[in-house]
């Protein structure tokens, strides 16, 4: 069980509570938690003499040289991966084992724990990390993700020195490999929501940047490149027609966390989905085109 962290203590003890009510035995289990450089206490104390916890502390880079950090450190043949700030359900482990058995990666259902009100930025931040939908991209995320150890090492581990979108890097590397990526919906997890839109649009740029700086230093055009990109609503209508097969919001994705959204819901998304958000994704993928040139090997 690998769990990375940089200042998020009451997330840990949140995520240890879940893991002590495992059905699967603590025996069978260690976790491992990848310190990146807490400066209050996150970790301090939480190992066990028994061996059950482990904290491999180190400088802070980023949460993918934290969780390579810990795999390195751990024993078991499969990697289980989780945010500090997920619940996993008591079934968690034994549904991602079970999936493991006939694959290579497992990516477990991503459940939103939704406030009592929430804003239209929470809505719209239940549509991200479906896995479902991602799997069919070739995709999937560390925020619940297992994968057998072997695997985790012919490959290298995560490539950490892109602070963001190394889970997607590894799933492509592992799928390219030969791997087998399944869908494991019985390996459930909450997970917090942004409901604020600074929270909400600083992800999205963060994300949206790090995509094009990998596709730029990997000698690819993002898609923010591409002429079309930029006519207004009618990309981003195609995209959720094809992939959420509704112009509002996705309804299927925000049931998975109990959310039946209104028609009013649907109209103050509209002006966000189609004219705000196609723009700060485009504009944070500029960027990253730019970071991910000056990241790309001189023989290119």
């Amino acid at each position: 069980m690998i769990v990375p962290v940089r200042n998020g203590r009451s997330d840990l003890l949140r995520l240890l509570d879940c893991l002590v009510g495992q059905t699967v035995v603590r025996e069978r289990f260690e976790v491992v938690i990848g310190d990146d450089g807490s400066t209050d206490g996150s970790t301090e104390g939480l190992a066990t003499a028994h061996g059950w916890v482990t904290v491999a502390p180190g400088p802070p880079r980023n949460s993918y040289a934290a969780r390579n950090r810990a795999a390195k450190a751990a024993r078991a043949p499969v990697l289980a991966f989780c945010d500090a700030d997920c619940l996993p359900e008591p079934e968690w482990l034994a549904a991602g084992l079970a999936a493991l058995e006939g694959a290579d990666l497992a990516a477990g259902l991503i459940r939103y724990v939704v406030p009592e009100r929430p804003t239209v930025w929470t809505l719209l931040d239940l549509e991200n990390k479906d896995h479902e939908l991602q799997l069919a991209m070739g995709n999937a995320e560390t925020a619940n993700l297992f994968v057998r150890r072997e695997l985790f090492e012919q490959l290298g581990g995560f490539d950490d020195t892109l602070p963001e979108h190394g889970d997607f890097d590894f799933v492509a590397r592992a799928r390219a490999a030969g791997a087998r990526l399944v869908f494991a919906p019985d390996a459930e997890l909450g997970h917090p929501t942004r409901d604020r839109a600074r929270p909400f649009l600083r992800n999205e740029w963060v994300m949206n940047r790090w995509y094009a700086a990998r596709e730029a230093r990997a000698g690819r055009r993002p898609h923010a490149l591409k002429l079309r990109f930029w006519v207004p609503i009618v990309p981003p209508l195609r995209w959720r027609r094809r992939t959420r097969g509704s112009f509002g919001l996705d309804r299927r994705r925000l049931a998975v966390s109990g959310v039946q959204p209104r028609a009013l819901d649907d109209l103050r998304a509209a002006p966000l989905l189609y004219l705000l958000l196609p723009y700060v994704k485009g504009a944070a993928q500029l960027r990253g085109w730019w970071d991910g040139r000056r990241l790309r090997p001189a023989d290119r």
